[in-house]
């Protein structure tokens, strides 16, 4: 069982209260329940519930349902750090049906918002991952004074002055460290560039 409930409320940030919100979503994946077809599906994920949260309060509310809903499904509770903006939402998912009903793609509109919220984020304060197995385990301190070495790169700009390491998140069978950008092009050239690396992508906030 991962509970990273109370790492990730110091990261949560809500620049303007009425906007700014987080995407968490419940996910049933095939590859934890192999040889299932998972909701009449061929897909390689199923969508349990998804939560748009606004505070902290609001987390604290919904969480004894969101970690009913992951135990009873078998699912993971998921959030992506980078902040959402409800207006931008809307909008591109304004635009997003739009496309659709050009398309006469009729069938996805409800899901329309839900994408959205997985693909645009607030730019104010980018979350990235590092996803690290458990065979590079041992790497980790390794892997977290290189980005910080790389953040170091990047200190002639004044917003990056401020990056930083901001966590290090049990996942399943490893950890994501969680960070602000840094120099990606010299990252490519390190011992850990085989390290996946995520710009826009949910972390673990609880699996059963």
């Amino acid at each position: 069982m991962v509970n990273n409930k109370e790492l990730i409320k110091p990261l949560l940030i809500f620049p303007k209260p009425e906007d700014s919100f987080y995407f968490i979503q419940i996910i049933q994946r095939k590859k934890d329940h192999k040889g299932e077809t998972l909701g009449g599906s061929n897909n390689n994920s199923r969508l349990i519930k998804a939560y748009y949260i606004y505070s902290i309060d609001q987390l604290e509310k919904q969480w004894d349902e969101m970690v009913k809903l992951a135990e009873v499904f078998d699912a993971r509770v998921s959030i992506n750090l980078n902040p959402r903006s409800a207006y931008k939402a809307t909008m591109q998912t304004v635009v997003k049906i739009a496309n659709q009903m050009s398309n006469s793609n009729f069938r996805d509109t409800p899901k329309a918002y839900n994408s959205v919220c997985g693909e645009y984020h607030h730019e104010i304060d980018k979350r990235w991952i590092v996803d690290i197995d458990k065979e590079d385990l041992d790497k980790v301190e390794d892997v977290v004074t290189c980005i910080k070495d790389l953040q170091a790169d990047l200190s002639e700009h004044e917003v990056a002055k401020n990056y930083k390491i901001l966590a290090v998140l049990p996942s399943k069978s490893g950890v994501h460290i969680i960070t602000h950008p840094f120099n990606v092009q010299a990252w490519c050239s390190t011992t850990f560039s085989h390290l996946e690396l995520h710009k826009n992508n949910p972390t673990n906030l609880y699996i059963p």
